[in-house]
């Protein structure tokens, strides 16, 4: 039986927009096969899908044939979208300044990881630190491997958070940030179901989502000091910071951070602010002397109370003076 190709009506205006975006790039391989070597992903970005649709990939979009999962491309910064539960949540100033830096200096060591969405947009799973970075830094392109799409948005949560937890990026204040909008959003109907899917304990889910409770004054000064990062740490500011507010606590974080104190040293400043300045009591005192003996009399009116002391006695006075104190009370 024989069989052939089934001719198809294309436009002037298509023909001719596809020869334009093509014109000068060298051909390799059979041109009616699509395939990512037909032409350099800076050409094919240019090219709208609605323009190329080449054999069968006539019904999907340019990016599900060009970046198929498992490859890897130095993509164009503009055609990369954020991941939308992306597990970050804070990013400071000096972390992306210092990722550019790296990235103009010795290149991008770690490809990003991204999926070609139902849009055909290429959406990153992890890596938005070096998207940032790249942006900063001027360049181009970013390099991503492909993964296959996430099936839901618990999944790509958690393919993005694992990553970062495994090169130990993900934080405690990203952490509580991040679970807070997830269960507004009702990504996890609880915390107890969040705890399940991410085999953490309740306690722990609880503690972590209370420093989301933090003023942003307070969340950012904390996160420019990545050593203060950790759960003991966190939780004493925290602590200090619902004793004290934001302006003392923002001062501790700097003589913190300054003078390399632990959490130790915050719980008992915090400890010490519950309790209140220490009140000393208020005594009167009168000088005395007694036989060539000189002494002190001390009067705490408030607490009922007096203390008398003298020094010098000899044991001849010392005993009549006993025995006539003696005399002044009763006996017991």
């Amino acid at each position: 039986m024989a069989t052939g190709f089934k001719k198809r009506e294309v436009s002037i205006d298509r023909v001719t927009a596809v020869e334009s975006a093509t014109a000068g790039v060298p051909i390799i391989g059979d041109v009616r096969i699509p395939s990512v070597e037909l032409a350099p992903v800076s050409v094919l970005a240019q090219v709208s899908p609605e323009i190329i649709k080449l054999g069968s990939s006539q019904d999907r979009p340019m990016s599900a044939v060009h970046y198929p999962v498992g490859s890897v491309h130095d993509v164009p910064v503009e055609l990369v979208k954020s991941n939308p539960f992306n597990p970050r949540a804070v990013y400071t100033s000096t972390a992306v300044d210092s990722m550019a830096e790296s990235l103009k200096t010795t290149g991008q060591r770690i490809s990003a990881t991204a999926y070609v969405d139902e849009q055909g947009g290429i959406t990153l799973i992890e890596g938005e630190t070096r998207l940032r970075g790249t942006r900063t830094a001027g360049l181009s392109t970013l390099r991503i491997e492909i993964r296959p799409r996430p099936a839901s948005d618990r999944s790509l949560y958690e393919e993005a958070r694992a990553a970062n937890v495994e090169r130990r990026d993900q934080t405690p204040l990203d952490d509580a940030l991040k679970w807070k909008e997830l269960l507004q959003k009702k990504v996890y109907p609880t915390q107890v179901a969040l705890a399940k899917a991410l085999a953490l304990s309740e306690d722990h889910v609880s503690r972590t989502l209370a420093l989301g409770n933090l003023s942003s004054r307070v969340i950012h000064a904390v996160a420019e000091n990545t050593e203060l990062l950790n759960h003991k740490m966190l939780n004493a500011i925290r602590e200090y910071w619902e004793v004290l507010g934001d302006d003392s606590t923002l001062e501790l974080i700097l003589e913190v951070a300054k003078n390399g104190l632990g959490y130790r040293d915050v719980t008992s400043r915090r400890k010490a602010a519950e309790k209140g300045p220490v009140k000393r009591p208020r005594a009167t005192r009168e000088m005395l002397r007694y036989r060539g003996a000189k002494g002190e009399l001390k009067t705490f009116e408030e607490e009922g109370r007096m203390e008398f002391s003298l020094k010098g006695l000899t044991p001849e006075v010392a005993h009549e003076l006993t025995t006539k104190l003696m005399a002044l009370f009763p006996k017991v």
